[in-house]
């Protein structure tokens, strides 16, 4: 538990409502999340069915993996305090790097030899050459709740009180269609030759909610004064130098980066020749070559990040009080200056991730 004596509390694990497909062609829907206990996380399973009834040539797959369904998803707080606010692509980048020690993207290697039969993966990603049923599956997570260990106490910062009934939480998910007759990244499936129809029935995010109960004693609360909010930026270039700003707001755990071409397609690391960590006149306490940093995930994860993405990871999960963490309020002129070798034109996705303080 992470607070106070363990008996006082109780971590529930439940459903809430589905988000369901809005329409044949995307859109955008809200579900509005239960007001029960300390929100920790919610946990979430992506599924779209679509149906080929004619088949002459192939379509794509996106790119974007989670990103061809879902072109945002946001958690917002009275409909307009973004708490979360990602692309379907940062949400699947933000999924990877927030778990140190597995991947859905990356699934351990399993022997069939022991004579035990594997589950169904959990992720699906259908091709289509041919008619019939496609699916696409993907399991992501928003973790709210971070470890902390401040003082040899033991704690978790960014949990949002549900119970207030002056603020509600929904979930506000942005979905692309899943079929587009032209190629495109922003789709599922796009392009060939054939005739498809989206199952709304069978298209949807799922949704389970992860929180604690109220404590008794108001005493026995967690530290409320924080909330971790996970917030994406977005910055186009036109030469091979991209600069993007970074607000002045609370503590930074990590600055996630996400380079894209003028196709949209994710830039390799090696064609990064320096991100740099930049403030006030021209301080650059980081800076650092592409390579270097795929290294370091490497060996924190023990996988290679996914094509495009370069973190600056601060936050190293709670190790020794978040010594590294970043308070962007005493950095004055705070930046993120990428120098590519041969991309000259794009796009730079910045995933912020958080802890920003609420009231004292």
């Amino acid at each position: 538990m992470p607070w106070g004596d363990p008996g006082i509390t109780e971590y529930n694990q439940l459903q809430e409502t589905l988000i369901g497909y809005p329409s044949a062609s995307g859109g955008t829907k809200t579900q509005t999340l239960q007001r029960a206990g300390l929100l920790e996380r919610l946990r979430f399973l992506a599924t779209a069915t679509l149906n080929v009834s004619a088949y002459t040539s192939g379509s794509q797959k996106s790119p974007y993996g989670l990103g061809g369904l879902l072109k945002r998803i946001r958690l917002n707080a009275n409909g307009k305090i973004p708490i979360v606010d990602l692309s379907g692509l940062g949400m699947m980048v933000y999924n990877e790097i927030q778990n140190r020690d597995g991947s859905p993207l990356c699934p351990p290697a399993y022997d069939a030899t022991a004579g035990v039969v594997a589950a169904a993966s959990l992720a699906r990603y259908d091709a289509i050459a041919a008619t019939g049923t496609k699916v696409f599956q993907f399991p992501f997570e928003i973790q709210l709740g971070l470890s902390v260990d401040m003082q040899s106490k033991a704690d978790e910062l960014g949990l949002w009180l549900l119970q207030n009934q002056a603020i509600d939480v929904g979930v506000e998910a942005n979905f692309n269609p899943l079929y587009a007759a032209v190629a495109t990244n922003d789709a599922l499936w796009s392009g060939g030759t054939l005739t498809a129809a989206a199952d709304q029935a069978n298209t949807s995010l799922q949704i389970e909610r992860n929180f604690y109960g109220l404590p008794q004693d108001p005493k026995n609360y967690p530290d409320m004064r924080f909330v971790h909010q996970i917030v994406e930026y977005e910055q186009s270039f036109n030469s091979t130098f991209c600069r993007v700003a970074i607000p002045r707001a609370g503590i930074l755990l990590r600055a996630i980066v996400i380079n894209l071409d003028a196709n949209g397609l994710p830039v390799e690391y090696t064609d990064v020749n320096s991100l740099s960590w930049v403030y006030g006149a021209n301080e650059t306490p980081i800076q650092r070559p592409g390579w270097a940093i795929a290294a370091e995930y490497l060996q924190d994860y023990s996988r290679m990040a996914p094509k495009g993405v370069l973190p600056l990871d601060f936050y190293k999960w709670g190790w020794n009080g978040w010594k590294l963490a970043k308070d962007t309020e005493t950095l004055a002129n705070l930046r993120l200056e990428t120098r590519f070798a041969t991309t000259s034109s794009g796009t730079q996705k910045v995933i912020l991730d958080t802890i920003v303080p609420v009231g004292k």
